[in-house]
């Protein structure tokens, strides 16, 4: 991060010029996605990268502890495995990498690609499966693949001076691994190679329906917009993580024309995973599909800013957005969320 804004100060002085009548507020915060469309012929192509910390679990909007969590009983709980829950999770890091291109047809219509790599790394600690509950040790498990792509048409509804509405309509198809295997301490102090519970794992191997319904008004030097975003999955596998409604409401000072920055307040509700793989079931909370999904708020801040950096009319677009939870009541026990830290970069032709 300290590299991101040396960059921001070496680069914020540099006389710029840009397509006429290009601001820094005609994209909204970097962590909402097909927030705006083109006009005929143009195109985009953006990369981000979101950085995203959990730490400590809840029950609910409760936190709990490791010795509460051992207390909990083990609902796949076979031959000699502990009748509770031995493994907790402690934290988590994940990396999503997003490469998306735009392309307008029309004044009416864009069409928007995207791919997404993803990669976790989790610390667990594991107990003794009875007696005193002793901790036994800590290990890492981990996974990286390309995720998931989605195509999307972007459909322009209604366009003012002031203000705009458009609609979205895509398909996304999970692609990623949904059986990755990595190592585990295991309650009877052994190491052994298991497959990992669902949240390791880079995809589901679903096909989901996304929509969404986004508004822009503008006034002067401010920006208030808003948008409902739903993903419905259409086919599974075995199973597959659980549909979502994501409404957000975002405000934006424009500083300067090539300057923004912005205040985002986002609600997203998940609802559990929905079916099942019978090879998933080791003493651990992140095994039961039920342990997945809630409500949370988040508030985050972010900026806007546009640099002449590579050839061509239309400026170099970067964008950094910050969020945290301010609200969390999870399906639990389950790791709550931390800080998430989003960079993306846009270039319009």
């Amino acid at each position: 991060m300290k590299n991101v804004f040396l960059c921001l100060v070496v680069l914020l002085p540099t006389t710029i010029l840009f397509a006429d009548g290009e601001r820094a507020v005609d994209h909204a915060p970097i962590g909402v996605m097909g927030d705006h469309f083109h006009k005929k012929g143009e195109s985009m192509i953006s990369l981000r990268h979101i950085k995203m910390y959990m730490a400590g679990n809840l029950v609910g909007s409760k936190d709990v502890s490791d010795g509460q969590i051992i207390e909990l009983p083990n609902p796949y709980q076979m031959g000699n495995m502990p009748s509770k829950l031995s493994v907790v999770p402690q934290n988590m890091e994940m990396d999503m990498t997003m490469l998306g291109m735009m392309y307008a047809p029309s004044d009416s219509l864009t069409i928007m690609g995207m791919g997404m790599f993803m990669g976790k790394e989790m610390k667990l600690n594991t107990y003794k499966g009875m007696m005193d509950r002793a901790l036994l040790g800590t290990f890492n498990s981990s996974s990286f693949d390309l995720s998931e792509f989605s195509v999307s048409a972007l459909i322009k509804l209604r366009k003012t001076e002031n203000s705009r509405w458009h609609a979205q309509l895509g398909i996304q198809k999970s692609v990623g691994k949904e059986n990755t295997s990595g190592e585990v301490l295991t309650p009877m102090n052994t190491t052994q190679s298991i497959i990992l519970p669902y949240g390791m794992q880079s995809g589901d191997k679903s096909t989901a329906l996304i929509s969404a319904l986004t508004y822009v008004t503008t006034r002067e030097n401010w920006v208030f917009g808003g948008q409902l975003r739903m993903k419905s999955n259409i086919s599974e596998d075995k199973w597959h993580f659980g549909n979502s409604l994501s409404p957000t409401g975002w405000l934006q000072r424009e500083l300067s024309s090539k300057t923004s920055v912005s205040l985002r307040l986002t609600y997203s509700h998940q609802y559990p995973i929905n079916g099942r793989n019978n090879l998933i079931m080791a003493p651990v909370q992140t095994a039961n599909p039920n342990n997945y999904g809630g409500k949370t708020f988040k508030l985050g801040t972010g900026l806007n800013q546009l640099f002449k950096i590579f050839p061509g009319d239309h400026a170099d677009r970067f964008g950094l957005e910050v969020s945290y939870p301010i609200y969390q009541n999870l399906n639990g026990p389950q790791m709550k969320s931390g800080l998430s830290i989003q960079l993306g970069y846009q270039k319009s032709f």
